[in-house]
């Protein structure tokens, strides 16, 4: 015998318990799934700020280099019609 003598389990109990427990349980999982719609829609926001900020002169095409080098610290100007 697996249980002990002294203990035995009303099936009727376990299952009020399970019961309850899964309540518990679908309970968290709506708060949860709030929780992910709003990460969500963050992360969507953030990417539509991210889609308007100007483009890096990588992306733009533009490929000409400051005609000094870049300077000793990388502050030169940059070139004509580039942003």
């Amino acid at each position: 015998m697996t249980r002990s003598a002294g203990r035995q389990t009303d099936p009727a109990a376990v299952t009020v318990s399970l019961a309850a427990e899964a309540a518990v349980l679908e309970g968290r999982l709506g708060v949860l799934r709030e929780a992910i719609d709003e990460v969500n829609a963050q992360i969507r926001k953030v990417s539509e700020k991210i889609a308007q900020l100007p483009r890096t002169a990588a992306e733009s095409g533009c490929t000409e280099a400051p005609a000094d080098g870049g300077g000793d610290m990388g502050l030169a100007p940059r070139p004509t019609g580039c942003l």
